[in-house]
């Protein structure tokens, strides 16, 4: 078989002869529709090996001589037409094999291989490069996957042939079975609300009772806010008191009004400032 390793190092006279087994392998293969039986052993190995020696000879020359020169022109085209050729080779042998590998596919299924026996030949895989053996191999596996996708069997042979999705046990269970599964129901008994308010029966002097007992139910204000209400009334009581010393600045009352306190003045003020006064040094008691 035909290896994928680099040849030795080719001569000039072996290079020649590469380059004519290419445009030999370009022609036959245009006018085959199967792959054509490559020449020479690592064929594709020394196309690499010869496309490669002429490119750094093209390259060597433009830069001794210069890229206008006729040498370099020619060597540039040489190289070019080569490129071209390996390209049709290539497109040429790929829908080749291709081509092979569907349809000797499709005919084993058909059952007429003996109709296309002089037509698709076995191939002898010792005068290709095992790298075509596997895009060939690549091409008849999806076109087997494809036959089982599209139910090819049954398409030519009818309904009978279709075949069947197959259950393999892994002895798990699937997702969609655990959903089958129905889920226990938890009933939650929820008290019947009647709509209609029914006023409760009082006896008139109950009613009466729990208003003495309750008075700040009649009023809406809870017994907290009556004690702070009575509490604040207290702080506002006035004491009578004696300025010790002058206060720079005017003391504001709870409603807004400004005092000026001078040393020897006698006021009477909220208890809170008198207090506050007083315990600061800057004021004493003076009760009448």
């Amino acid at each position: 078989m035909l290896g994928n390793d680099d040849v030795l190092r080719l001569s000039n006279y072996e290079l020649i002869a590469v380059e004519k087994t290419i445009f030999e392998v370009s022609r036959k293969q245009k006018t085959q529709t199967t792959p054509v039986d490559l020449p020479r052993e690592n064929f594709w190995s020394a196309v690499k090996q010869l496309l490669y020696h002429l490119d750094s000879e093209c390259s060597e020359t433009i830069r001794k001589e210069g890229g206008h020169t006729t040498k370099s022109q020619l060597q540039t085209r040489r190289l070019n037409v080569l490129r071209t050729c390996v390209n049709d080779i290539t497109r040429l042998r790929m829908n080749a094999f291709a081509q092979h590998a569907i349809l000797s596919n499709l005919v084993k299924s058909s059952g007429k291989g003996s109709d296309f026996t002089g037509v698709l030949q076995k191939i002898d895989w010792s005068r290709h490069d095992p790298s075509e053996r596997i895009f060939y191999k690549g091409v008849c596996d999806y076109t087997n996957k494809y036959k089982i996708d599209v139910q090819w069997d049954g398409l030519l042979k009818g309904i009978e042939s279709y075949v069947e999705e197959v259950q393999i046990s892994t002895g798990h269970k699937n997702l969609d079975e655990f959903n089958e599964e129905k889920e226990e129901e938890i009933v939650i008994q929820v008290p019947e609300i009647k709509s209609d308010w029914e006023d409760p029966e009082y006896d008139e002097e109950d009613r009466i009772r729990e208003i003495e007992d309750f008075p700040y139910q009649v009023s809406h204000i809870p017994p907290d806010t009556i004690n702070d209400i009575i509490e604040n009334n207290d702080s506002n009581n006035l004491l009578r008191i004696k300025i010790l010393k002058d206060l720079s600045d005017p003391i504001i009352t709870e409603d807004g009004t400004e005092i000026l306190l001078i040393a020897g003045d006698i006021e009477s003020c909220p208890a809170l400032i008198a207090e506050t006064l007083i315990a600061a040094g800057l004021a004493e008691a003076a009760p009448i």
